[in-house]
């Protein structure tokens, strides 16, 4: 069973209603027998396929964490790893995010790693996968400047100007204020020992351990391992969409690089904070095919197609990987 604070709950019951919302904007005005007779023609072969490489990339993330932790001074078992990280998607699907914090979690009951490194590590994680992610960016701008570079800096690069024009400068002064009063504060309440000694002493050790987790990228014996996974994840990432193209005429015909694309915009499409990007990737998807000439309501076709099938796989293995968690605890 998944458990979380009981003040995450408000978090999660926020979060659920925007993905209902985004789901409802995806599919209120679009002929539902349409979608139905979508799916007849659907090639299961294809899907097994794309699930096979997912699986190899939820193996490598596995294997490039162990990098990190090893670092630490610890070195947990590939299968531990891999049902963490299972795991940590399985909870993402109740709570978007809470997934770095139950893997977290877990390794630090089965293995006995302290969890404030942990979270250091997985920052760490994120920074790369971040940074792959506006490399690819940048690739498929460069690759197609007409196409892909003017549908990404309309759709993503200039909204996201626009909002910081609007917001004043009184207003960013304010919060960059407020942010450093925060940080002085705290650093001036840890130093007076306004907490007590004893919680004083856990902020400071909490702190400390995620200061050693994010500079385990600096100590991993592993940094071209590091590196070669990295890249191999979202190598596998283009690789899963390129040959989910195949799972439907709707995009059999289109190529490579058209996967490359889309695997970035289906991207920024799971960052948005609902669980596991319900709504927000089935409209950024079907939107982004429309430079293809494929229509919105074909479109959802594919992103159903792409979304639910990995869904249904991290649901499966998660559960698996949270009973083996268990027994492994026990």
């Amino acid at each position: 069973m998944i458990r979380f604070p009981k003040s995450r709950w408000f978090s999660a019951f926020l979060f659920l209603t925007l993905a209902v919302i985004l789901l409802y904007y995806a599919f209120g005005n679009v002929d539902i027998k349409h979608l139905s007779e979508g799916f007849k023609n659907v090639n299961y072969f294809w899907i097994a396929v794309s699930l096979a490489i997912a699986l190899l990339a939820h193996a490598l993330r596995a294997l490039r964490w162990g990098y990190l932790i090893e670092s630490l001074g610890s070195k947990p078992k590939f299968t531990n790893l891999f049902s963490a990280v299972m795991f940590g998607y399985l909870a993402n699907l109740a709570l978007p995010r809470f997934g770095e914090i139950a893997k977290c979690g877990s390794i630090r009951k089965v293995d006995n790693v302290r969890f404030d490194q942990l979270v250091g590590t997985v920052v760490v994680e994120r920074a790369a996968d971040l940074l792959m992610l506006l490399l690819f960016t940048i690739a498929i701008v460069l690759i197609n400047l007409d196409k892909f570079g003017s549908y990404i800096y309309n759709r993503i690069v200039l909204p996201l100007h626009q909002k910081a024009l609007h917001m004043e400068g009184y207003k960013l002064v304010i919060t960059v204020t407020i942010a450093l009063v925060f940080i002085f504060g705290m650093w001036l309440l840890l130093r007076t020992n306004f907490f007590g000694e004893r919680l004083n002493g856990k902020i400071r050790n909490g702190v400390k351990g995620v200061l050693e987790g994010l500079k385990a990228i600096y100590h991993t014996p592993h940094m071209f391992g590091f590196i070669l996974t990295s890249i191999l994840i979202w190598l596998c990432y283009w690789l899963m969409t390129w040959t989910l193209f195949y799972s439907t005429p709707i995009t059999a015909d289109l190529h490579i690089w058209d996967a490359l694309f889309i695997m970035v915009i289906g991207s920024y499409g799971m960052t948005v904070p609902v669980q596991g990007g319900f709504g927000a990737y089935h409209i950024i998807a079907a939107s982004a095919l429309g430079i293809y000439g494929i229509t919105y309501e074909d479109g959802l076709i594919f992103a159903v197609i792409s979304h639910e099938s990995q869904t249904l796989l991290l649901i499966v293995i998660g559960l698996i990987s949270m009973l083996y968690l268990f027994i492994k605890r026990k």
